[in-house]
């Protein structure tokens, strides 16, 4: 999945991918300012290992960015691949990207890269308007088939998917992993063409006043 491994010995490649493993796990938690010495730790890797591999943090981040647009080329071409309605390809892709953190990762790589972004020809730009470009045939494909809403576009999708992707801090991770879920099927109602009965119940788990009251409480 990474860049420039072609002719790395098989040790040197483990080394490689588990630094940017590890460097995608701290930047998720800390951001990119997170220690370099901590993601040489997780890895498994001396600090020299890591330098050796990534002369510098902007180099570390850049080759996440890239890892991070492979996984979401991947799980398109999954998601397309198990299901024979764009519809249905999209709607598992979405889940897929909101259970990988996706959304909270893009825009702190997109902030620090922005110079790389707006280079002729960078790779990261390419990558980028390449997977909006495969996003777009998959939106126009489900419109067509009239399962999705006319006027929806990528820009909406990914915004989407950011906005869904945040957890809030003060609620703690298990009511997060549950609110999360049920705001993901809201949206996807929201972007569904198909009128569904009114009758039909939402799919969800409803709170009790002393379940909240049990996960804030956890969460201080």
């Amino acid at each position: 999945m990474t860049e420039s491994t072609a002719g790395l010995r098989a040790d040197a490649r483990r080394n490689r991918e588990q630094i940017i493993a590890a460097a995608r796990e701290l930047f998720l938690e800390q951001g990119i300012h997170a220690p370099l010495e901590e993601i040489a730790r997780r890895a498994g890797v001396g600090i020299a290992t890591l330098y050796r591999r990534f002369p510098d943090r902007h180099a570390l981040v850049r080759q996440v960015a890239l890892d991070n647009m492979a996984l979401v080329d991947a799980e398109m071409e999954r998601a397309t691949a198990e299901h024979p309605d764009a519809w249905g390809a999209l709607t598992q892709l979405l889940r897929r990207l909101v259970e990988l953190r996706i959304g909270v990762f893009m825009p702190v790589l997109a902030s620090s890269l922005e110079e790389d972004m707006r280079g002729d020809g960078g790779a990261l730009k390419a990558k980028r308007n390449e997977l909006l470009e495969r996003m777009e045939q998959l939106i126009r494909t489900a419109q067509d088939e009239g399962q999705l809403r006319r006027g929806v576009t990528p820009i909406d999708i990914m915004l989407g998917v950011i906005k869904l992707s945040r957890p809030l801090p003060v609620l703690g991770s298990e009511l997060n992993e549950l609110l999360i879920g049920q705001q993901l099927e809201l949206f996807l109602s929201g972007l569904h063409a198909v009128a569904l009965d009114a009758a039909e119940p939402l799919s969800r788990h409803r709170l009790t006043l002393d379940e909240l009251d049990r996960y804030l409480k956890a969460a201080e």
